[in-house]
């Protein structure tokens, strides 16, 4: 595989492999199968057509941006106000999720060694994530890639691993019942689990010179990558745990697999959360300095201090978290990219910005309304049913 294909589909997949897959057993074990099936189909299609669509808003897009900028250019000010607050919401949100998955990894870890508080770990998260992300693009890409290796690994071993311990009851309950509360649980997750909005950017810087096409194709390898990984996960530990499964999925595991695995476990699981913030935090630091023109530094103490700030209040609901921050962050995204995609076209033909888009052909841009209007209620049914949740709480 070329350099260059092993570059982004390290920043698109150690992306998204992330902290969300820990959680996606537990939301299957509380929603059902059934749910959880029928929300990674419809995640699934969402999220690839989003990926594909932001791919051309950054691709078609002359110079070097990042989402808010993009917002900015093709929708104006206002919409980049609104979609600041958003992307700062999703971005710290996921930032602060990774760092106590992290410090949660850590802690199992160490647990065995008779080791530090999680407190402790998890502040050491942070501060590691975020010396590491004052690298450039290039080598960040690179260490994600080869972080990724591991991660997908381990997940293999797991299943043939846990395959003697596996029970076909603990895939049925709590069954396939529609009348479930937690029936939307795994939508979230899935959305938060599969989205990679902030590597495809920085991607684009990679395949700025080569073709859209083959930076579809790290893109399209990176999602499918992703979600095979995560359907190994998800048998491995539901097949095993069942109702029993915990938001960190190892706690849960690794009083039936043995210790030796829960210990593995955490130090894959710490890997993967790991990736994902080097990555998001590179891309946070990036819209800072390209779309803000904030000086390098700086724009990194804006990345790397809120999230602290914000560990300091105690999270309760991991997957709660996840499904929210997924359903509603990254649903929000979504929106705006849609609507970024179809201002191309139209910037295109009225020629009134021609200096900030590259010369393509713009009926190679297919804009299908049915599937725009499908995506999007898929979006905002998510976004609603979270936000009377959080109203009605």
């Amino acid at each position: 595989m070329p350099w260059l294909y092993i570059k982004g589909i390290g920043m698109i997949a150690g992306l998204i492999i992330g902290a969300g897959v820990f959680a996606l057993p537990y939301s299957f074990a509380k929603a059902g199968l059934f749910w959880g099936v029928s929300h990674l189909f419809i995640a699934f299609f969402i999220v690839f057509f989003l990926h594909q669509w932001y791919g051309e808003v950054s691709y078609y897009t002359k110079g070097t941006h990042r989402f808010v900028g993009y917002v900015d250019i093709y929708l104006g000010k206002k919409a980049k106000f609104f979609a600041l607050l958003t992307t700062l919401g999703a971005y710290y949100g996921s930032l602060l999720v990774y760092g106590i998955m992290g410090g949660v990894f850590l802690s199992n870890f160490t647990a065995l060694f008779n080791g530090h508080t999680i407190e402790v770990l998890t502040l050491g998260f942070f501060a590691l994530g975020g010396a590491l992300s004052l690298f450039g693009l290039s080598k960040v890409a690179e260490i994600n890639f080869f972080l990724t290796i591991p991660i997908v690994g381990f997940i293999i071993y797991l299943f043939f691993f846990s395959v003697p311990f596996m029970k076909a009851d603990n895939f049925l309950s709590p069954g396939f019942s529609l009348l479930n509360k937690n029936w939307l649980l795994p939508y979230g997750i899935w959305l938060f689990s599969l989205t990679g909005f902030s590597a495809i950017p920085p991607t684009r810087d990679l395949f700025i010179r080569s073709s859209l096409v083959k930076f579809k194709k790290a893109i399209n390898i990176s999602l499918l990558l992703a979600t095979i990984t995560y359907i190994i996960f998800i048998v491995s530990v539901l097949g095993v745990s069942g109702t029993a499964s915990t938001e960190d999925a190892f706690s849960g595991l690794g009083a039936i697999v043995g210790v030796k695995v829960m210990a593995i476990g955490s130090v894959i699981g710490f890997l993967a959360v790991f990736t994902s913030f080097i990555a998001l935090a590179m891309d946070m630091k990036s819209m800072f300095r390209y779309d803000y023109k904030i000086p390098g530094f700086f724009a990194w103490l804006l990345v790397v201090i809120p999230p602290v700030f914000l560990y300091l209040n105690d999270v309760d609901g991991l997957a709660s978290t996840l499904s929210i921050i997924g359903s509603l962050g990254m649903g929000a995204l979504g929106i705006f990219v849609v609507l970024m995609r179809r201002k191309i076209v139209k910037v295109l033909k009225d020629g009134d910005k021609e200096d900030i888009v590259a010369e393509i052909d713009s009926s190679k841009i297919k804009i299908i309304r049915k599937l725009e209007i499908i995506i999007l209620s898929g979006i905002i049914i998510g976004v609603i049913y979270d936000l009377w949740g959080i109203i009605s709480s």
